[in-house]
């Protein structure tokens, strides 16, 4: 149970109060106030990237066979070229669309030929190029059926990362459930649900091909760990036992046979240090067997140090967990 005193409403500076509503200074409680620094830091981080998204911009390139990196340095984002068009792994932040675009046309491909849009969680540095595409070319977007429910009833949380002017959130065309095999242009995307970074994150797992070899290709749908400390939870009104969930997630799917780690930020899998060393050295550094077992134990390590110090908040606090 949580404390005995009312959950606020979230605040979140600067978002239309159409969508989002606000909570008066004096009234805020202590995981509100962590809240609103840490949209203050988020701002103040980004500032350079949301005024020139162009300073994070790298060149796309290809991972595997029909599987290419459009992502930039801030966020990762993933095109796979089928028989009947493109999918997308994500699309970004709102303000980089164009960096989108521009990388999808500059590997050969239009952008017009993007059929699908999945997203591994329901964040705006993720979907945030979602609706353009849609709206432009006809994608159709998909989001684990958890997710596309919590961005209908609490459409805050979607805005994990605070920003002056958050995209709208996106329209839905296909809810994704738990073991659902996604098939389209002769392509076959296993979805996995993995709660802890939101309530309905999901990753993917899919056949390529890399120097006539099959492997597996493997995307972790969220391992971001400040989504599980008790403010955050608090704040997005969230289940206290998020950190839980995510331990619980890692253990589902620590032992899939990875051996092409994709990532949904460059840090997950060293996405941008691999690339400098392909551009250097030749090869494939993204044909990495080891790179899915650290990324697991990694963010297992940090989840259950969350879990240590979200018992000690709660107490000091006096909220039941």
């Amino acid at each position: 149970m949580r404390s005995s005193k009312t959950l606020p409403q979230v605040f979140i500076a600067n978002i239309p109060s159409k969508i989002y509503s606000q909570k008066e200074d004096d009234n805020m409680e202590w995981y509100d106030e962590w809240g609103q620094r840490r949209s203050q830091a988020a701002n103040e981080k980004n500032s350079t990237y949301y005024a020139s998204p162009s300073s994070e911009y790298i060149t796309p390139f290809k991972i595997a066979d029909d599987l290419y990196y459009v992502g930039d340095r801030m966020v990762c984002i993933h095109l796979i070229r089928t028989e009947e068009g493109l999918i997308l792994l994500d699309t970004g932040f709102p303000y980089s669309k164009h960096l989108l675009m521009e990388s999808i046309i500059r590997l050969g491909f239009d952008p017009a030929d993007v059929r699908w849009i999945i997203l591994t969680h329901a964040h705006f540095d993720h979907y945030g190029a979602a609706n353009e595409f849609r709206n432009l070319y006809g994608a159709k977007i998909a989001v684990s059926a958890v997710d596309a429910r919590s961005m209908r009833e609490k459409p805050f949380r979607a805005i994990a990362s605070f920003t002056n002017a958050p995209p709208d959130i996106p329209v839905i065309d296909r809810e994704l459930e738990d073991g659902e095999i996604f098939s389209f242009g002769g392509k076959q995307i296993r979805c996995v649900l993995t709660p802890g970074h939101t309530l309905g994150a999901m990753s993917f797992f899919f056949d390529v091909t890399e120097g006539g070899t099959t492997c597996l290709a493997g995307l972790f749908g969220g391992a971001g760990v400040d989504a599980l400390k008790l403010p955050f939870v608090l704040h997005y009104q969230l289940p206290l036992d998020m950190a839980q969930r995510m331990v619980a997630s890692l253990d589902r799917i620590k032992d899939e046979p990875v051996v092409v780690h994709l990532g949904n930020h460059p840090y997950n899998n060293h996405t941008l240090e691999k690339r400098a060393r392909q551009l250097k050295e030749g090869g494939n550094p993204f044909v990495d067997e080891a790179s899915w077992p650290e990324l697991m134990e990694d963010v297992r390590q940090k989840s259950l140090k969350i879990i240590e110090e979200n018992a000690e908040l709660a107490r000091q606090h006096h909220i039941d967990l």
